[in-house]
């Protein structure tokens, strides 16, 4: 399908940075980029607007040295774009007065930024040009000013990697709201001798202990992400990698005065990419597009080493990759319909590690849950947590649809503790007959859950709601705990499936615990 979500307009090669990873500053320097023709990228704009797409990144070479760039960026305005990101090595920007003449016309700006080294020597050294760092971060103080949106960007070469630990020092002082760190394509890099293009790729198992410090520097939510770094180089490094982007159409230049017929951008950029056989056994083969293949020739493909799924887990001991070993589960329950629901909804967000699913009855009827790595919940397993996050079905529908959706959930893991008819009651949205302090009670039974031997099976509802009882069990052996309520006190005894000589001080132990954690004792 066509993408639809973005377009982006090379406005031509024209740039003052003469970077080595880039085919525009070596066209300026060799004299044959050119300033473009306005009339070709408004179409390009108005051709975008008709298919519906509210935001343009414009850049180049660098857009703002363009003689039309003024009036492209009105064109934008005027045409509705709802975003209008501006993609600079910041040598305008540095100038207060052409901020302010930019934000005259009105339009809702992202400013990407190109900081080519987190350090005046390493931006330096890739840019080869003196005075481009300062400009740059004069360009960061007056957007911030402004209050201004500000995105940075990176082409990670052999110039630069070293420095990539600054950033967090550098960018959080100025309300830089995202990082991207992309690893060099050979094929943007123009016309370059083999030993030119060895001497700027790194190889990407040399990257790894700089972001580490990095992605260290910054705080947990902030937005950073590196693009084409193979996730087996890294695996622990997932959560902030990637390979592709939004869908995007591209216009570029195209000969002197032309612009190119569109082109998806990310579909473009894995052609010249290559993976080995085994990369169909790693947990990261959808994701991963692998390495390119000037890459392969320079430093062959050694570091490629396909996760599995029991390698993932000892890599990830932590589980920030909380999402990656979920999809098994989740695959379980892809087209499952619990109790006559559907599947409505589905939401991933890997860095919070956290899944929503969404179900409905096409009457009107809806249930949804989260999947976490840790916390209390309606049921857990030693992969996830299940969460009740609204419904509105009757509490015995909730309660089947969950239980059945936490069956095929949790296949293949050891249950922590299951649903029980007290799911309801425990989620703060949803209304239960049960009472609430014998929720809270179970709730605190679950957390300590599995005590010792002590493995929690069902919570039973009984006489309306009356009396609720905890079934659990160690080894062959049943265990029974009821909570009753009368008036401001909560009634707890417990039984024994079967009569024993003498319990052994383990159960003894376990039995207590249990009965502590219920009382809000443990």
């Amino acid at each position: 399908m066509e993408p639809d979500r973005q377009l982006e307009i090379q406005l031509g090669h024209m740039c003052n940075n003469r970077c080595v990873f880039c085919v525009s500053g070596q066209r300026t320097e060799h004299g044959d980029a050119l300033p473009a023709d306005v009339a070709p990228a408004i179409d390009a704009l108005r051709a975008g607007r008709a298919k519906g797409i509210q935001k343009v990144t414009l850049l180049g070479g660098e857009p703002t040295l363009q003689p039309g760039f003024f009036e492209v960026v009105r064109a934008a305005v005027a045409m509705g774009f709802g975003e209008i990101v501006i993609f600079t090595n910041g040598v305008k920007l540095a100038r207060a007065s052409f901020v302010d003449e930019l934000l005259a016309t009105g339009g809702a700006f992202t400013f990407r930024l190109s900081f080519q080294g987190a350090t005046r020597a390493a931006h330096e050294r890739t840019t080869g040009k003196l005075g481009s760092f300062q400009r740059l971060v004069d360009a960061l103080a007056n957007l911030r000013a402004r209050g201004q949106r500000v995105t940075v960007n990176m082409c990670v070469v052999r110039s630069n990697f070293e420095s990539i630990d600054q950033f967090p020092a550098l960018l959080r002082p100025h309300g830089v709201s995202q990082l991207h760190l992309d690893l060099m394509r050979p094929l943007d890099a123009g016309v370059r001798t083999d030993d030119e293009l060895r001497a700027a790729m790194p190889r990407n198992s040399e990257l790894v202990s700089h972001l580490d410090a990095m992605i260290a520097g910054f705080p947990d939510r902030f937005d950073v992400n590196v693009g084409n770094l193979p996730y087996c180089v890294a695996p622990h490094l997932a959560p902030w990698i990637h390979h592709d982007g939004e869908p995007t159409l591209t216009v570029a230049a195209d000969g002197a005065r032309e612009l190119s017929a569109p082109w998806d951008k990310y579909l473009v950029k894995r052609r010249d990419k290559v993976k080995v056989e085994a990369c169909r056994e790693c947990v990261f083969d959808r994701e991963c597009s692998g390495v390119f293949d000037t890459y392969r020739r320079f430093h062959g493909l050694a570091e490629l080493r396909p996760i599995s799924a029991d390698r993932l887990l000892s890599v990830d001991r932590q589980r920030r990759l909380f999402v990656k070993h979920l999809e098994p589960c989740l695959a379980r329950v892809e087209g499952l319909a619990p109790a006559g629901l559907r599947e409505s909804s589905r939401a991933v967000d890997a860095l919070a590690r956290v899944v929503t699913l969404g179900y409905d009855d096409g009457a009107g009827g809806r249930l949804s849950i989260a999947l976490r790595p840790d916390g209390a919940g309606v049921a857990a397993t030693d992969r996830f947590v299940l969460d009740l996050l609204d419904t509105t079905l009757e509490e015995r529908a909730t309660v089947a649809a969950l239980r059945a959706l936490f069956a095929r959930l949790a296949e293949g893991t050891r249950v922590l503790h299951p649903v029980g008819d007290d799911a309801v009651a425990l989620a703060a949205s949803a209304q239960s007959a049960l009472d609430p302090r014998v929720a809270r009670a179970l709730g605190r039974l679950r957390v300590a859950s599995p005590i010792g031997d002590l493995a929690l099976l069902d919570v039973v509802a009984l006489d309306g709601g009356r009396r609720v009882e905890a079934r659990m069990s160690v080894g062959d052996l049943g265990v029974a705990i009821e909570l009753s309520t009368s008036g401001a006190k909560i009634g707890l005894r417990y039984a024994l499936d079967r009569a024993i000589v003498a319990p052994s001080p383990e159960l003894v132990r376990d039995v207590s615990r249990a009965i502590a954690a219920l009382r809000g004792e443990a």
